[in-house]
């Protein structure tokens, strides 16, 4: 698979965007064959049509400013999409979000039970996948070495949403816990996923940490960017993920409410709290917001948030100086709200 025009380039159709979206279709078809079958039927509901595809769209861009075989890493970047996809499949049964990608999530359309099986059964099959490899002429131990790898992420993942289970509600949690909450649950997929890069490349020591290093904190910053939105005037029906009142009606502090309470004094935190603790009600989510404006919250995230999009791209500068590491400083920048 070519993947070397830029994201850039003056023919879309041939970047790795489109090149890979292409692939990962057919593969998801291939996999999941079957129109008499209900585990295949629910996994290519679950799977297609696909999101972003922003994981494996940074891992091939990784494995490519390392020289590495894109047609090798299409295998793995298609089954860390399969174990993404996975976890927004048990996401959503956990938040009761009824909607994913402008259409019913998987519990909203076929009940909860058959979603819990099908994000298992995506889980498994990405493992095998990776596994699967082996037929692509990569070493055994390199493989060994990608599956614990994505097997360690997986458990990391559930710690940060457990984590972010017990902040439900608490206001005063403070930033030290939310930012642990959000390296765990969002930005430990990130970092394995360049990571996975390092290792597939064989990069050296220093390579391998600045990459690890740059998708952990490009993580971190893709959280409050969605932490951001709602308070950005972006139209939800516009987003192509969860609803952005999910963390609200949920009860889960984001980045701008918890620096809010920073700014509060004693009676607007009450008011705050008041408020957040109505959950979805329109009325109430207003004047959350106001609020929130008003404390000068928003514009203190959205500096939070640059300054990582700006360390996550100084650790890129370790990287080969290739028209792919200058896709992966686009890609990054485009996490600014600046």
């Amino acid at each position: 698979m070519n993947l070397d025009p830029p994201l850039h380039s003056a023919a879309p159709e041939r970047s790795p965007a489109a090149l890979f979206s292409r692939y990962y279709t057919r593969r998801a078809e291939e996999l999941w064959p079957r129109t008499d079958d209900a585990l295949d039927s629910l996994a290519r509901y679950a799977l297609l049509p696909h999101g972003k595809l922003l994981r494996p769209r940074l891992f091939l861009l990784c494995v490519a400013a390392l020289g590495g075989d894109l047609a090798q890493a299409s295998v793995i970047a298609a089954a860390l999409e399969s174990h993404h996809t996975a976890s927004l499949v048990h996401d959503d049964l956990i938040d009761g979000d009824a909607e994913r990608r402008g259409r019913p999530s998987v519990h909203a359309r076929f009940g909860t039970d058959q979603a819990l099986l099908v994000g298992d059964a995506l889980v498994c099959r990405s493992f095998a996948d990776v596994a699967d490899c082996r037929g692509e002429g990569l070493a055994p131990q390199l493989l060994l070495d990608i599956i614990v790898l994505a097997g360690n992420t997986g458990v990391e993942i559930c710690r940060g949403q457990l984590l972010e289970d017990r902040m439900r509600t608490d206001l005063t949690c403070g930033l030290d816990t939310y930012l642990a909450m959000v390296t765990l649950k969002t930005a430990a997929l990130l970092r394995a996923t360049c990571r996975m890069a390092a290792l597939l490349t064989g990069a050296g020591p220093e390579i391998t940490a600045a990459l690890t290093a740059y998708g952990e904190t490009l993580g971190i910053a893709f959280q409050m960017r969605d932490d951001l939105l709602p308070y950005r005037g972006q139209d939800v029906r516009s987003q192509p993920g969860k609803p952005m009142a999910s963390d609200l009606r949920n009860r889960r502090p984001t980045l701008p409410l918890l620096l809010a309470v920073e700014r509060a004094t004693p009676r607007q935190a009450r008011q705050l709290r008041r408020l957040f603790l109505r959950g979805e009600g329109r009325r109430a989510r207003r004047r959350l917001t106001a609020l929130v404006h008003e404390l000068k919250a928003v514009e203190a995230a959205v500096g939070m948030l640059d300054a990582y999009v700006e360390t996550a791209r100084t650790h890129l500068n370790r990287l080969p100086d290739t028209s792919h590491r200058e896709q992966l400083h686009r890609l990054t920048y485009a996490m600014s709200t600046s």
